[in-house]
């Protein structure tokens, strides 16, 4: 082999290097621009997921406030029904008191008291 032969075969065996090298570059800035795309898509996608989840705690927490001013709307009507079973409790033991009366003393006489002075009877 002579000297420009071998010249020739160095600078061949250069090129082919240069070639790969060139390959090589190419395919790695492909795969980085690839991997980019899709991490802009993956972080536009959890920016749409996140933004969706927002939105969803703002309507949960309407939800929650319109709620509580319903609580608070019917809290004094529940009070006025517990005050109200409490009150026909009253009204049971007073009945039953008015009914010993009635029959366990022997009636009429205890009966017209008891009318007379606890109910008042009137026509419209």
């Amino acid at each position: 082999m002579t000297e420009s032969e071998s010249i020739q075969a160095a600078l061949r065996e250069m090129a082919k290097s240069i070639g790969g090298l060139e390959s090589t570059v190419t395919t790695l800035t492909r795969q980085w621009r690839d991997q980019d795309e899709k991490a802009s898509l993956g972080r536009r996608d959890l920016h749409q997921k996140i933004d969706a989840l927002v939105d969803d705690l703002r309507t949960l927490e309407g939800l929650v406030k319109a709620a509580i001013s319903d609580i608070a709307i019917m809290k004094p009507i529940v009070d006025g029904v517990i005050e109200a079973r409490q009150q026909v409790r009253g009204a049971v033991k007073a009945g039953r008191w008015v009914h010993w009366l009635i029959f366990g003393s022997g009636g009429g006489a205890a009966a017209l008291w008891v009318f007379s002075h606890f109910f008042s009877v009137s026509l419209k």
